[in-house]
């Protein structure tokens, strides 16, 4: 099995001081270490973000009866310290009573206070008892869907990774998840009051709840391809599932919410997307990051929206391997 031999731990990050709220608030991860004896001395560090309603599971699936299904198993087996997080108010992580302050921006600079975390403790081998001090690791932010997004804007903002992945998100518009209303005629409170109440019917909901979720039979056709096994589906429907804060997914399905933050990033960017994805035209992606010289776009067949369920989704992973080294020091 591809990843035997890898280590996993699960750790609560405390990101109160940077977000300054009331409440003590944590972030979960799930470290996902390599054996020791491919460790190398420089390592690569990707910290993984999993799209809206989806658990830091996401990264490491583990469906009963199948094996291959983990990306950061398949990472770690070939030397890349994995760190799947949940994002704020989702998964296992801090579920704040006024979750309404939760847009992206703040679900951006959560993340960058995990990112700082992470850098710190690795330096001083305090993360994870299966690692002895990193100082010289390379950490690289990747991120999916509503993740993608997150990332997106902690990158524009603070510039921590030397390089980031935007696997399934776009800056400019998401599309094919739905009929689309004529975005042009109206104002910004206006979309946004559209997006809460579509958000609502799809989730069988009178009013968007603060935090809610997304069934998973009403994304079928944009999450998983026409060949995904209904056990798997079940699996994502049983083991993914989390919650979201309603003003983190309304940002995200925003037009342009996220463009002002992807126009600052300088640095090399790796976007991926399935056949079947949130793009009306992946290869024109690029466009959303005017200021990074260094794109790269995969766009992978027999793959729809949630990439790491696809028959294909080695390609994904081992076409990402191949790239990694392009921001080494």
């Amino acid at each position: 099995m591809a990843g035997s031999g890898v280590t996993r731990s699960d750790h609560r990050i405390d990101v109160s001081p940077a977000l300054e709220h009331d409440e003590p608030l944590d972030v979960t991860i799930t470290v996902v270490a390599p054996p020791a004896t491919r460790l190398p001395a420089s390592p690569f560090v990707v910290v993984a973000i999993p799209g809206g309603t989806y658990h830091r599971r996401y990264w490491d699936l583990q469906p009963p009866g199948r094996d291959g299904f983990s990306m950061a198993a398949h990472l770690a087996a070939r030397g890349v310290v994995f760190v799947a997080c949940d994002y704020l108010g989702g998964g296992d992580s801090s579920r704040p009573v006024d979750g309404d302050f939760i847009g992206l921006e703040v679900q951006a600079d959560a993340a960058h206070a995990v990112f700082a975390s992470l850098r710190d403790s690795l330096g001083r081998g305090t993360l994870t008892p299966s690692l002895s001090p990193v100082p010289d690791a390379t950490l690289v932010g990747i991120g999916q869907s509503l993740g993608g997004f997150v990332t997106m804007i902690q990158q524009g903002k603070y510039h921590d990774y030397p390089a980031v992945g935007i696997f399934g998100a776009s800056p400019r518009l998401i599309a094919n998840t739905r009929d689309q209303p004529d975005w042009e005629t109206m104002t910004a409170l206006e979309r946004r009051a559209w997006i809460a109440s579509e958000n609502a019917r799809q989730s069988g909901l009178a009013e968007l709840a603060m935090y809610h979720g997304a069934p998973r039979e009403e994304y079928r056709g944009i999450f998983h391809a026409p060949d995904v096994a209904d056990d798997l589906f079940a699996y994502d429907e049983s083991q993914c599932h989390t919650v979201i804060p309603r003003h983190a997914g309304i940002d995200g399905m925003t037009p342009g919410f996220a463009q002002p933050f992807a126009d600052r990033i300088s640095e090399p960017v790796f976007l991926a997307f399935g056949e079947i994805d949130v793009s009306a035209d992946p290869h024109a992606e690029a466009l959303g990051y005017p200021g990074s010289r260094d794109i790269t776009t995969v766009v992978v067949p027999e793959m729809a929206h949630m990439h790491n369920f696809a028959d294909t989704r080695v390609q994904l992973w081992d076409r990402f391997l191949t790239w990694l080294p392009i921001v080494a020091p």
